[in-house]
């Protein structure tokens, strides 16, 4: 699936760019972490769907397997974006 990036938006100035709601960053929209979807697009496993073995780390370090730690219980996996710099 090839997915559509949003792109609109123009150079202010050397390492300034505006995309098309104004937000002012470094890199130009569509490029690095500034690389928004358009359209439809994949968000992750359906709700209800067994999720792939996931091994990460909880907020206080420890090691969390997902399909071992929760004793049968739901479990909500939450990523975060991070923001341009």
């Amino acid at each position: 699936m090839q997915i559509e990036r949003d792109t609109r938006g123009a150079e202010l100035g050397p390492n300034q760019y505006e995309d098309a709601e104004g937000y002012i960053a470094p890199l130009p929209a569509g490029s690095g972490p500034r690389t928004n979807p358009l359209g439809e697009f994949p968000t992750g496993p359906a709700v209800g769907e067994l999720l792939p073995d996931v091994v990460a780390s909880a907020s206080d370090g420890r090691t969390v397997d997902i399909h071992q730690d929760r004793n049968g219980q739901p479990v909500v996996l939450v990523f975060t974006r991070s923001v341009v710099w």
